[in-house]
């Protein structure tokens, strides 16, 4: 079991908001009145920190310690500003290309995509905080160290981290295996956002809505599917190929 980094007490964890911490999630005990912890949960979800009311006993299990029923979990490494990486890439006259993990909560999968993004030459990955998999020392694991190193963005919003990227300038490309045009017909010679959904209902309606490309992966096989981590690593494959031929 991984070491966990805590931060105790609701003036604590409200410091380590402030000082945009990154910060996994936050447990707060059911036998703290709402109202007392209404400015705290207003604080973490602005940032996009997921908070979840558990009981007391889960917390003391976590630390001996005074907790005051605020327990913080930080991240194994740190978020980056989604607006912030783009503009710093194109200031440095490099066309973004960023992985968009849409509803990945496998952390076995989420760590293999990051590991092929590091790989193929992608600059980022962006997740949202519902049904996404947990940056933890399992996925740095899972993603041979790569998570170390490419930026992790996290959107409270999915949906408006796409749309950030949309306004940006980067061509949305959301994957589907019931797309009718291969990734092949696409040109992934520009400012780019691949998207992958989840293997159980794969990209969302509503970033397919926003979508400037829809493509997939030809599979002439009996089997019409790919793992995620699998598909994701052909697509940034072809994305590295087309890149190199530039």
């Amino acid at each position: 079991m991984e070491k966990k980094e805590l931060v105790l007490g609701k003036n604590a964890v409200r410091e380590a908001i402030a000082a945009q911490t990154a910060i996994q999630k936050i447990f707060i005990s059911e036998t703290l009145d709402k109202e007392e912890t209404k400015l705290l949960v207003r604080l973490a979800r602005g940032s996009g920190i997921p908070v979840l009311r558990v009981p007391k006993s889960k917390l003391d299990r976590l630390s001996r310690f005074n907790h005051q029923g605020v327990v913080a979990i930080t991240a194994s490494i740190p978020f980056h500003q989604v607006q912030n990486l783009v503009d710093g890439l194109f200031l440095q006259g490099i066309a973004p290309a960023v992985a968009v993990c849409d509803g990945i909560s496998d952390v076995r999968n989420f760590g293999a995509i990051a590991r092929s993004a590091e790989v193929f030459g992608l600059h980022g990955l962006l997740i949202g905080t519902k049904n996404s998999a947990p940056v933890n020392s399992e996925a740095i694991k899972a993603s041979s160290g790569a998570l170390m190193s490419l930026p992790v963005c996290r959107e409270k919003n999915l949906l408006h981290g796409v749309r950030q990227l949309k306004d940006s300038g980067l061509v949305i490309l959301c994957a589907s295996e019931r797309a009718d045009k291969s990734v092949r017909e696409v040109d992934l010679c520009r400012p780019l956002a691949i998207v992958l959904g989840s293997e159980g209902t794969g990209v969302s309606a509503e970033i397919l809505a926003v979508a400037d490309e829809v493509a997939g992966i030809p599979t002439p096989g009996k089997i019409q599917s790919l793992n995620v981590s699998v598909a994701a690593g052909i697509l940034f494959y072809e994305y590295m190929l087309q890149n190199r031929s530039e």
